[in-house]
């Protein structure tokens, strides 16, 4: 365990430390068919929990961005398992989750966005010359007391105790069977084969909407379809294990997707990001000319990468891919 986090409150350590040492370590649940609806959910949230939790020391110590990385990506999992089996729990319980989750993940996404952009900064330099090496730096210098500045927010939201008590509370509702689920009358489906496909089936179709040519669509409809794929993806990791073998094509075509967006999505959000730098510092030297350099770069590899998703779209959305899905689907 680092310095940082011994040195931090007791009570802090009183209370998230254990979770990490008993869910951190907690094996990996498979969500069956037959596993009541509400109870796979719960499986699913204790796993995510538990990357979550064992992320945050990391994440509180600053070493490796990565823990950043982890802990948004299980946050969000969290919020995207609510998503799908929230309707078994009282809609309070379901809300007041939601709700925090998305806290929680704007804060994690706020540090990671400029990691993410710092990223693409220092790939975009190493191709410059000295020149306009020396001109990225201004946007290099505000992009990480901006990153500094959200992590230390980031941090204080962690360490407090709103963090403590929403990790006691989720603990606890993953750990309680029958915790929160709202009662179900006689003769309505309630296991994961009954309610799984409808689920499926809605966030397949919401990514089909788009169709398999994206040439007409616009950065922001591009988003919106890589928030839906993401939903997709998530969806199917979440009873992966009860559709059988055939999840896993399924999800990697899915992955892939979602990853040409993804490319898109970061580098049109650091281009804009760098173009407001642009706009309000009073830069000086060759700074302009080398911002505007790595806007025009990322511009250009935006434009690179709409011209592979054609291919990773197809995959998603073709005959075949549909037919196996409802194969999948109607193995459960």
């Amino acid at each position: 365990m680092s310095a940082a986090i011994r040195e931090l409150a007791i009570p802090w350590q009183e209370t998230i430390l254990p979770l990490v040492d008993r869910l951190g370590a907690a094996p990996a649940v498979e969500v069956r068919a037959d596993d009541p609806w509400g109870e796979a959910g719960r499986k699913v949230l204790a796993g995510h929990l538990g990357k979550v939790l064992t992320s945050v020391p990391g994440v509180v110590a600053g070493d490796d961005p990565e823990d950043v990385h982890a802990a948004r990506v299980a946050a969000r999992r969290m919020r995207a398992a609510m998503r799908v089996f929230g309707d078994a729990y009282e809609p309070a319980v379901r809300a007041g989750y939601r709700r925090n989750l998305r806290l929680l993940g704007a804060h994690l996404g706020a540090v990671r966005d400029l990691d993410v952009w710092l990223g693409l900064l220092a790939a975009d330099a190493r191709r410059r010359s000295k020149r306009d090496r020396a001109g990225l730096r201004q946007l290099e210098v505000a992009w990480t007391a901006e990153r500094a500045a959200r992590h230390g927010e980031l941090v204080t939201i962690l360490t407090s105790p709103w963090f403590s008590d929403l990790a006691t509370m989720l603990a606890t509702f993953v750990e309680t069977p029958g915790a929160g689920v709202r009662a179900v009358p006689p003769h309505r489906p309630v296991l994961v084969r009954d309610r799984a496909p409808a689920v499926l089936w809605r966030d397949y179709q919401r990514v089909a909407a788009y169709g398999p040519d994206l040439d007409g669509l616009d950065v922001v409809a591009l988003h919106e379809l890589r928030i839906d794929a993401k939903w997709l993806r998530y969806t199917l990791e979440s009873v992966r294990e009860a559709l059988g073998t055939t999840s896993t094509d399924l999800i990697r075509r899915v992955v892939t997707l979602q990853d040409g967006l993804g490319d898109i999505h970061d580098r049109h959000a650091a281009a804009t990001s760098a173009m407001v730098f642009a706009a309000e510092a009073a830069m000086h030297d060759a700074a302009p000319i080398a911002v505007g350099r790595f806007i025009e770069a990322q511009t250009t590899r935006i434009e690179r990468a709409r011209t592979r998703l054609g291919p990773a779209a197809r995959g998603v959305l073709d005959g075949e891919y549909r037919r196996r899905f409802g194969l999948a689907v109607a193995r459960l």
